[in-house]
């Protein structure tokens, strides 16, 4: 799985970039917040895979950081000036910078997406 993370950027990538709001930990978005616009964004719910992927590619990049523990994720100054934000996903994909190589992504602790899916679904905050 390694050198498929290696490969290329993918239309998740730019969902899940463009789903992470804020600029700093405190004005950051909770992974429930993520997961809530990323179903705004594009009517569905990223997988647990396919969020901790982006994650850690787009860190790699530079284009956000994030906290696990304090549950905050955000854009760094160069995510926010990305162009990967404006137009189609298609769009987005393009204007990515090139894709540094990255380890393979870490887990989240047992439970914490999950757990974030059933509160958004529920409403709940």
């Amino acid at each position: 799985m390694e050198t498929a993370l290696e490969e290329a950027w993918t239309l998740s990538d730019v969902w899940i970039l463009r789903s992470i709001g804020g600029v700093d930990p405190v004005h950051g978005s909770s992974l429930r917040q993520v997961i809530a616009t990323a179903d705004y964004l594009n009517h569905a719910i990223p997988l647990e895979d396919e969020f901790v992927t982006a994650v850690s590619r787009l860190a790699a990049a530079g284009l956000v950081e994030f906290d696990v523990a304090a549950d905050r994720y955000w854009r760094t100054a160069a995510g926010q000036s990305s162009a990967a934000h404006r137009g189609t996903f298609t769009a987005g994909l393009a204007a990515l910078p090139e894709l540094p190589s990255v380890r393979p992504p870490q887990a989240l602790p047992a439970g914490v997406f999950s757990s974030a899916v059933a509160s958004y679904l529920q409403g709940s905050t």
